[in-house]
């Protein structure tokens, strides 16, 4: 994994991807706080989290860092936070969601989670988790 993501940084396809985002993402606003925190939830479900966190983390920091100090650590905890919680959203969002559903269908062979039954719960549940903890972070001071 580590060695795919670094072949992918190579490829200039994130940091191009970052410079549009950039100015959109800014945490010294909430619409930016938002802005960032949707990019961590669909690039936590379409490449899972620690892809996400390799490719966003510096980029993220230093957009923050250049704001002040206490703004990149804010970064770092919304980061953490979003891409943790991600994992929620959708079966594919986190291979213990997988693991679980193969487990529970050897257990229980009528019960099968399919991706529409988890997502009927998956996307309220990690909506509410990640906002309010998104709040939490934005009242923080450092």
């Amino acid at each position: 994994m580590f060695i795919t993501v670094e072949g992918f940084n190579r490829t200039g396809i994130p940091s191009s991807l970052w410079s549009l985002m950039e100015p959109h993402a800014r945490i010294d606003h909430a619409s930016g706080i938002a802005v960032l925190a949707i990019v961590i939830l669909v690039l936590s479900n379409v490449a899972s989290n620690v892809p996400t966190v390799l490719l966003l983390g510096a980029k993220v920091a230093a957009c923050a860092a250049a704001i002040s100090p206490s703004k990149e650590k804010k970064a770092w905890l919304i980061l953490a936070w979003v891409s943790t919680v991600a994992g929620n959203l959708s079966l594919l969002g986190s291979a213990a969601n997988i693991i679980v559903c193969e487990q529970s269908l050897r257990a229980q062979p009528s019960y099968n989670i399919t991706f529409w039954s988890h997502l009927k719960f998956g996307v309220p549940s990690t909506l509410i988790v990640t906002t309010i903890g998104l709040a939490l972070v934005y009242c923080y001071d450092v």
